[in-house]
């Protein structure tokens, strides 16, 4: 329906290239002429390694910003932990939706302006219900928000509807229902809630990591600025200490830097040594997809922390009982440069 020309909700700015029939990617690295099952295949992966393994709020929501905190140089959506849904199918979608016409992918595509397009809010809406889903609806059962005080604390000053000035906490928008906000179930949900992302590899690629001087990479601050270029592959030891019962396998990417003068996508694969820019993304080697969105001004400077759980990732390859795990990293812009400062698995809390 946005597709009307001439009605409210349509906006010119947009993809051309993703216009119905066309099945919109998730992957960065998802071809727009690709078979439509190979796209559907790995938009399943990109949700199912988006919402369902990011079992925890940090994962999928992302951390925290208190008061204090330097935003110079980030912003809310850089957030030093910032989760899977945001970074990961929420920012491809305003990537696709943006007109690559534009120097910024304007309008969606650049938070600045993104909310010129109605779609945005039905986008955003969407985001709301998967949240609820996120909660409600995983094969592991009801999952939770953060409890930390300051965030169910934090304050908010709005105009209502009478122009009065009123404050919100943000506990009293955790429960859509008490909004007056009741999602039907979507059936096509079943879809990514129990996709089974097959394994390419099924033994340790670390051996043959070896043989090619794939280096080792440990947590910051032992490696110095790591330049990820097109693509960049580390050894990776794994926690020696057995995983407690109530834990998540957590890979952290630390210290991520760039400028977002473009939109620039930065994907990671365990036990692929080779992965590229080709490297498919419906399979369980592939871990999640950080998409970075173009900025202008103060906020071209990002700086991230980046979280994905592993543990379903390893056990589906069969390589959970491997000491040291190959990680690649893979940058969808040539052009655009890209550092981290550590690599660094450990066990979380649920």
């Amino acid at each position: 329906m946005f597709t009307r020309v001439n009605t409210s909700i349509y906006d010119e700015k947009r993809n051309p290239n993703v216009q119905p029939p066309i099945v919109v990617p998730l992957a960065a690295t998802t071809a727009y002429s690709l078979n439509e099952s190979i796209v559907t295949n790995k938009n399943l992966n990109n949700m199912y390694q988006s919402i369902v393994t990011a079992s925890t709020a940090t994962l999928f929501m992302g951390g925290a910003f208190r008061a204090g905190t330097d935003l110079s140089n980030s912003t809310v959506i850089n957030a030093p932990l910032g989760g899977g849904i945001e970074n990961g199918v929420h920012n491809g979608i305003h990537y696709y939706t943006g007109d690559p016409r534009q120097q910024l992918l304007q309008n969606m595509g650049n938070f600045a302006t993104a909310s010129r397009d109605p779609i945005f809010y039905a986008h955003h809406s969407n985001v709301d219900r998967l949240w609820n889903v996120w909660r409600f609806d995983m094969p592991d059962g009801e999952r939770f928000d953060h409890t930390d005080p300051d965030f169910l604390n934090a304050e908010f000053v709005f105009y209502d509807e009478k122009g009065q000035m009123v404050r919100v906490l943000a506990k009293d928008a955790l429960d859509s229902q008490k909004l007056g906000i009741y999602y039907k179930k979507a059936k096509s949900d079943e879809l990514w809630i129990n996709y089974n992302p097959p394994a390419k590899t099924n033994v340790s690629a670390v051996p043959v990591a070896i043989a090619s001087s794939v280096p080792y990479v440990g947590e910051s601050p032992l490696n110095g600025t790591i330049n990820i270029g097109t693509n960049f592959s580390a050894i990776v030891k794994r926690p020696t200490e057995k995983k407690p019962s109530k834990s998540l396998e957590v890979l952290t990417i630390q210290g991520v830097q760039t400028l977002r003068d473009e939109f620039v996508a930065l994907i990671a694969f365990v036990n692929l040594p080779g992965a590229g820019s080709t490297t498919t993304t419906d399979s369980a080697e592939y871990l999640g997809t950080f998409n970075i969105i173009p900025a202008t001004g103060k906020n071209r400077n990002l700086m991230a922390t980046i979280k994905y759980e592993i543990g379903d990732n390893l056990k589906r390859i069969g390589i959970q009982k491997e000491e040291e795990v190959v990680i690649s990293l893979v940058v969808t812009k040539s052009n655009t440069t890209v550092t981290i400062q550590g690599l660094k698995i450990d066990y979380e809390d649920k």
